[in-house]
């Protein structure tokens, strides 16, 4: 896969770009993103205020909570 990366200060609702001689005879995808608006960083994430600050962890989070023996699935 080749890649052609080109960003532009768009004037009007059309763009003409070149593309290299190797995408000749080839399908190719295009697609356009605004740079002004990208926000990089994810928005975190709140739980609803009633449930807030209401759950407990309890044991080991990594761990089975039941022992190994009482796993009927493994007989």
């Amino acid at each position: 896969m080749q890649v052609k990366r080109q960003i532009l200060d768009v004037t009007s609702c059309q763009v003409i770009i070149d593309l290299p001689e190797s995408f000749v005879n080839h399908r190719v995808e295009l697609i356009a993103l605004t740079l002004d608006d990208v926000d990089t960083a994810p928005k975190r994430r709140k739980p609803h205020p009633e449930i807030a600050g209401k759950g407990h962890t309890h044991g080991d989070l990594i761990g089975p909570l039941v022992a190994e023996d009482d796993w009927e699935c493994l007989n």
